[in-house]
């Protein structure tokens, strides 16, 4: 009996032992016991989850970040949804969705943007933000950080920064893509709807009003009906982007761009038997002829359709249909941005200048239907990059993942700014998900 109860009072112990492990080591993960450092040794950061989830990753495990968390160097804020925000001393950063930020040092203010995006209000006390390659020190400013693969791009709404060697200015844009620079007049149709939403609340001297910031964000809020083509009234149109879900029959919507056709079906044939209703020979109408008032009113209202064609036109079509067979692989949050046909742009005919390009026609396009589009220059090709249609990138929905196009059926080798087009051609603009474009058509690489 003595032995059963010693027995007992050590199984207990240990018990207890285990269980008060088990609490230091929650609290040290989670910083319950964390203390701030004497003024001026530590720079206090911390980070709180305004909307959404995220998670925090510390020594090698990772747990929901809930609440406000002071933050130490090596942490890792990642944001599945939502934003968060995380304040390095004077400086606040607010991260979007897809978000990482990891804590480089606390006690110098350095932190990195490992990847998506960032915007940033800086006060005084300078702060280190690295961001791809490189590493900027903010001080009395405000700006959006991006970090997307193969490039690096700030954009600076007040104030200047510094990257050691470049100094960005209010109202431009610096975007590396590996160490090559350019560096551009700002343009707010470029910027996603979070940086424009954080812009409105920012009480910071920007060189944008926020009249404008406003009417960029109102142009997106529209009725998903803006994505159809402008002339519902020729189906045609609308019906063909089903036939390019097939990729071995890239060449088909060849034949359905012509120009000529919605024009063939008026009547000015006809016309001609109206100005002698005297004549009923046509039997075809033979409803006219009794009330002839009017013979030249069936005639106007299919004029107008006939001088549309001015200049060369061609047809342009935005396709995401390959993510519906790989939502699994999606970054959550992104589904509402998948149209349930997959279609963003329906098969659309625009009227082009000579010399214009892919580019040209795909950015006036999405300005004209209110459509998110975000692209940056490289000079390394001298073209320019689609980083994101939509608020879909690249590697959102796998790490094979992001936009191509075609024209006329081909992949082009070269930037879509580099392809001049040709009165007649096709251009279709999809995401591929797996296979480097062969799920959408491309031919192999390998």
């Amino acid at each position: 009996m003595k032995k059963k109860t010693v027995y007992n009072i050590i199984m207990v112990a240990v018990i207890a032992a285990i269980a008060a492990v088990a609490v230091i080591l929650a609290g040290r993960h989670l910083g319950w016991f964390d203390k701030a450092g004497p003024a001026g040794e530590t720079t206090a950061i911390s980070a709180t989850v305004r909307k959404g989830l995220a998670n925090l990753e510390r020594g090698g495990i990772a747990s929901e970040l809930k609440g406000q968390v002071q933050l130490r160097q090596g942490d890792v804020v990642s944001v599945t949804s939502g934003y968060v925000a995380v304040d390095v001393d004077t400086c606040s950063l607010m991260l979007s969705q897809g978000s990482q930020l990891e804590i480089v040092s606390a006690e110098e203010a350095q932190v990195r943007l490992v990847t998506g995006e960032a915007f940033c209000q800086a006060a005084d006390a300078p702060v280190e933000l690295q961001y791809g390659d490189h590493s900027a020190t903010l001080q009395n400013a405000v700006l959006v950080c991006t970090v997307r693969t193969g490039s690096e791009t700030m954009y600076v709404l007040g104030g200047t920064v510094s990257d050691g060697e470049n100094t960005f200015t209010a109202g431009k844009t610096g975007c590396y893509v590996g160490q090559e620079l350019s560096v551009q007049d700002m343009d707010l149709q470029a910027l996603s709807s979070f940086a424009l939403d954080c812009i409105l609340g920012c009480e910071g001297s920007m060189f944008c009003s926020a009249d404008a910031v406003q009417a960029v964000l109102d142009s997106r809020n529209v009725p998903t009906e803006v994505i159809r083509p402008e002339n519902p009234e020729t189906p045609d149109a609308t019906d063909t982007p089903d036939t390019p879900n097939v990729p071995g029959t890239p060449d088909k919507p060849n034949t359905s761009d012509k120009p000529g056709k919605p024009d063939t079906p008026s009547t000015p044939s006809t016309p001609s038997t109206p100005s002698t209703p005297s004549t009923p020979s046509t039997p075809s109408k033979p409803d006219t002829p009794d009330t002839p008032d009017t013979p030249d009113t069936p005639v106007t209202p299919d004029k107008p359709d006939t001088p549309e064609p001015a200049g060369p036109t061609c047809t342009i079509e935005i396709r995401c249909d390959t993510i519906l067979n790989n939502m699994k692989d999606l970054t959550p949050g992104l589904d509402v941005y998948v149209p349930d046909s997959g279609t963003i742009l329906a098969t659309t005919t625009v009227s082009f200048s000579a010399g214009e390009t892919v580019f040209d026609v795909l950015k006036r396009i999405c300005d004209e239907r209110k459509i998110q589009i975000e692209y940056s220059y490289t000079p390394l090709y001298g073209s320019y990059y689609i980083e994101g249609i939509n608020h879909l990138y690249e590697f959102d929905c796998g790490q094979q993942s992001g936009w191509m196009y075609k024209v006329n059926g081909w992949f082009p080798n070269y930037g879509c700014s580099s392809y001049k087009l040709e009165d007649g051609d096709t251009i279709v603009w999809c995401y591929t998900c797996k296979g480097l474009g062969t799920d959408v058509g491309a031919p192999s690489m390998g």
